[in-house]
């Protein structure tokens, strides 16, 4: 792999389990029971944009994205958001008008502007898998709890109906106790090649790089079927930004057991996997992680597999389910449910001939984005807050952690460690002089 120099800062510490308060001042608005929200939103295209729509009932007072092409469209649409490349500026300029923050941007820039808002006593809402690094999500959740803040991770799918339905299955105990969960998705990464460090990029590229202390670095993309110009999407194959197919998914299929088993931290993670495309980014293809979870609530101990670049079960290919190219699947002792974003079905025949399916005990969403202002206005709890979704967040990014250090590895969730060294350097990153995390 072509070697790529860094600017080397100052190392984020490897626990955050002595976070306090913020030191900065907080502004906080009381509002009425029908009054619209002051929003910003962080990241305006492609998910960006999704999220703007999500939250366009409410008052959108701030754009910001380091593509001024994207802003030009965003602003389209809100003619009197005041707009900016900056985040940071955001901040400075409108932090007395804001009640809440929307983050989409590349994973490496999720937890700065998180954390900036957080400390600034603003409601958070953030893109999927929370932040970057083990660290930054676990600093994430200890912010959001200590302010007593609402808050959200965008994990869509969680708001429809046909994870509901599973989750009612499950808990039911209508499968009997389940002590194994397969969850697999297609994806692959796309690869590339570094050319250079002059960006084809118009915007800002230092900006764009934000806390990141990596050189940026121009890379010719392999042709795929998502047609983005570098850097934009393609960011999240390479360790410096993203973590691969399992950081970008993980959280949206392992969202499901984590709700239906009421999964916490993970005691030990292996993993494995392989690259086998043609490209500088070393991110796996091909890859396999082994979570074991603890009994806990009556329910057994419970044996979690991940595998992506493969359409079921098992690195081989042997194990297909067709319509269930990418999938969870429930072994209970009584029977197995399987299910994607918009379906389930019950295994074997047998079993799947007399079932009944449970009364509906979960209500339906208001949609995921408006739960989330609905409780900032009325106190109330979101179903995907950080403190649910960052430990899920974590477990995914785990796997990334087990497969970099190549070994198993032991967790210990209350102290923020592993069993290893060689682990624990993954736990964390720098961040350069000028994109430094809030003092805490």
């Amino acid at each position: 792999m072509t070697p790529r120099p860094t600017r080397r800062r100052f190392l984020a510490a490897s626990s955050v389990a002595a976070v306090s308060t913020v030191s900065a001042p907080m502004f906080v608005r009381a509002l009425g029971a029908n009054e619209r929200l002051n929003i910003a939103v962080i990241g305006v295209a492609n998910r960006g944009a999704a999220n703007l729509a999500g939250v366009a009932h409410e008052n959108v007072v701030a754009l910001c994205d380091v593509d001024e092409t994207n802003l030009k469209t965003a602003r389209g649409r809100f003619p009197t958001a005041a707009v900016f490349t900056d985040y940071r500026k955001l901040f400075d300029a409108a932090a007395g008008k804001l009640d809440a923050v929307v983050v989409s941007t590349p994973d490496h820039n999720h937890c700065l502007p998180a954390a900036i808002a957080m400390g600034l006593g603003k409601h958070a809402y953030c893109e999927k898998p929370l932040a970057h690094s083990v660290n930054e999500v676990r600093l994430m959740r200890k912010l959001a709890a200590e302010k007593k803040l609402v808050t959200q991770m965008g994990t869509q799918i969680h708001a429809e109906q046909n994870y509901r339905r599973v989750v009612e299955i499950v808990k039911g105990g209508l499968i009997g106790p389940v002590k194994r969960v397969h969850v697999w998705n297609s994806s692959r990464p796309v690869g590339g090649k570094v050319v250079g460090s002059k960006p084809s990029a118009k915007f800002d590229i230092d900006l764009w790089l934000g806390p990141c202390p990596t050189e940026f670095f121009e890379v010719a993309v392999n042709k795929s079927a998502w047609n983005f110009a570098w850097p934009h999407f393609h960011w999240r194959w390479w360790w410096e930004f993203g973590g691969g197919t399992l950081a970008d998914l993980g959280c949206h299929y392992i969202d499901l057991p984590f709700w239906a088993l009421d999964l916490t931290a993970p005691t030990t993670i292996h993993a494995t996997g392989k690259k086998t495309y043609v490209g500088d980014n070393d991110v796996p293809d091909v890859m396999q992680v082994d979570y074991q979870f603890p009994a806990a609530n009556g329910r057994p101990g419970v044996h979690l597999t991940w595998y992506h670049g493969v359409s079921g079960p098992g690195l081989d290919g042997k194990e297909v389910y067709p319509g269930f190219g990418s999938a969870v699947m429930f072994v209970g002792e009584k029977g197995k449910v399987i299910a994607d974003y918009s379906k389930y079905r019950l295994l074997p025949d047998e079993f799947a001939k007399d079932f009944a399916p449970p009364p509906k005990s979960i209500a339906a969403s208001l949609g995921h984005h408006k739960e989330w202002t609905e409780a900032v206005k009325t106190g109330g709890k979101t179903t995907c807050n950080f403190g649910y979704s960052g430990v899920l967040a974590e477990a995914v990014l785990l796997g990334n952690v087990a497969y970099r250090a190549g070994k198993e590895i032991a967790w210990d969730a209350a102290k923020g460690t592993t069993n290893s060294a060689d682990a624990d350097k993954f736990l964390g990153r720098e961040y350069r002089k000028g994109w430094e995390l809030p003092k805490v």
